[in-house]
């Protein structure tokens, strides 16, 4: 079951038309963080752990990427302004 679920996401990023690279990789690493977390929905991101491993270098971009993926339809954000708990983040 846990497959069919990122199988599913995948197939949403790649049905997106006009996505940057930068929110495909942003996706991608917010999905790893999701495996890690036991598959949990929603479940607390950090903005240091998806830039490692996305390759974003900007907190700038980073943020355009988390609100286009928002914007999209593909996750809900809940900013928490704390750098050690995390964001809250929810798969749609």
């Amino acid at each position: 079951m846990k497959l069919k679920k990122l199988e599913n996401y995948v197939s949403r990023l790649i049905q997106e038309k006009g996505l940057q690279p930068s929110r495909v990789s942003v996706f991608m690493a917010i999905l790893h963080l999701w495996r890690e977390q036991k598959h949990q929905n929603p479940f607390n991101i950090t903005r240091k752990k998806v830039m490692k491993h996305s390759g974003i270098k900007s907190i700038v971009t980073y943020h355009k990427c988390i609100s286009e993926l928002s914007d999209r339809g593909m996750l809900e954000y809940q900013p928490s302004y704390h750098p050690k708990k995390g964001s809250r983040v929810r798969l749609k």
